[in-house]
């Protein structure tokens, strides 16, 4: 039975990437340095805020700015590789997918290859896997940052207040639950989407090569018909699909905006009754929130693409799957005993085991 995110399909694309293990590693490593120094950098801007109210805040101050400046540089460079491993990654293990699918539509028998569309083929090589490309890259560059930097964040913030912090969490599930919602509904919508836009390859195909023959028979109309009404359903799967999905995005920004208001009035009155709890803690925290709340906005946009490359990929998946021609005739045969006289009788022939 199929899940949601057909939990399958994503630990066989998890397992093919896994066999490029240094590049793995390499963007692994990158992601955590990345997200260390993003996380380091909200305790700078606290500590810089503080050191202003004292008496000597210069000499507080210029030290606290240096460092700044360094972390600022060391992000920036990290984030210019990441992507560079990222692409290296996902472009190799692409290259490798569409090499497979071809190399396995040579093996397969002619009754599975004469029941597919060569249009439809010919869009799972070339859609279908620029579609898997993209979805992937969002993965890695948003996803994994993503939840990692909610991971940190929340230890982070749960040092500088465990209260602010668990009311920050209570109220975070809202959003998960509005964008899971919204990621079920377009993941069908979705597959309705690849599934369309196959056949109307196929069918596009189809017509381009059998062109005179459309013509000798005047079914012009009839085609131009048929196209039409394969070309409306497309665009109508495609614009639910985007509609759906594009919700996701404003939907949890909102939710997380009114955490943050929340969270910017009770941190100031802490501030005004006189608590322990100092301004420059208030400026991180919410540097925090901000930094907590966004990988949640990240993730919800990075899911709708997730759920297309993953259509995407089942359908790839699918001939890979399939059960390939078994080779015989491979014995050599002895010449002295072929008469040389070959009949057929009564034979009628079909790729379908169920048509005589």
């Amino acid at each position: 039975m199929k899940t949601r995110y057909s939990t399958s399909r994503l630990k066989r694309l998890a397992s093919d990437l896994l066999q490029q293990r240094w590049l793995f590693l390499l963007a692994t490593v990158g992601t955590i340095v990345q997200v260390a120094l993003t996380i380091y950098l909200p305790i700078l801007i606290g500590n810089a805020v503080d050191s202003v109210l004292l008496p000597d805040a210069s000499q507080h101050l210029f030290p606290i700015l240096s460092k700044m400046s360094m972390v600022i540089v060391a992000n920036t460079a990290i984030q210019w590789f990441n992507p560079l491993i990222y692409n290296q990654l996902i472009y190799s293990y692409s290259q490798k997918l569409r090499d497979a699918v071809i190399q396995k539509i040579h093996r397969l028998p002619l009754a599975y290859l004469d029941r597919q569309g060569s249009g439809d083929l010919v869009s799972r090589l070339t859609t279908d896997v620029e579609q898997l490309n993209n979805g992937l890259l969002m993965v890695f560059n948003q996803f994994f940052v993503g939840v990692l930097t909610i991971f940190v964040t929340i230890v982070t913030m749960a040092r500088i207040d465990f209260f602010m912090m668990a009311l920050v969490l209570l109220l975070t599930p809202l959003s998960m639950l509005i964008a899971d919602f919204i990621a079920r509904k377009s993941y069908k919508l979705f597959q309705k989407q690849t599934t369309a836009r196959g056949l109307q390859t196929q069918f596009i195909e189809e017509s381009l090569s059998q062109e005179s023959l459309i013509q000798s028979f005047n079914a012009q109309e009839q085609f131009i018909a048929n196209f039409t009404k394969g070309n409306e359903s497309y665009a109508d799967y495609s614009q639910e699909a985007i509609f759906y999905s594009s919700t996701v995005n404003p939907a949890t920004r909102f939710v997380n905006a009114l955490i943050y208001a929340m969270i910017v009035g009770f941190g100031a009155a802490r501030i005004i009754n006189g608590s322990s709890f100092t301004v420059g803690q208030l400026v991180t925290f919410l540097n925090y929130v901000n930094q907590y709340t966004k990988p949640f906005n990240d993730i919800s946009s990075v899911m709708a693409e997730l759920q297309s490359a993953l259509a995407c990929a089942e359908r790839l998946y699918m001939i890979l799957d399939e059960k390939e021609l078994i080779e015989i005739g491979t014995e050599e045969l002895v010449s002295g005993g072929v008469l040389g006289a070959i009949r057929f009788e009564h034979i009628c022939f079909c790729y379908e085991k169920t048509s005589p």
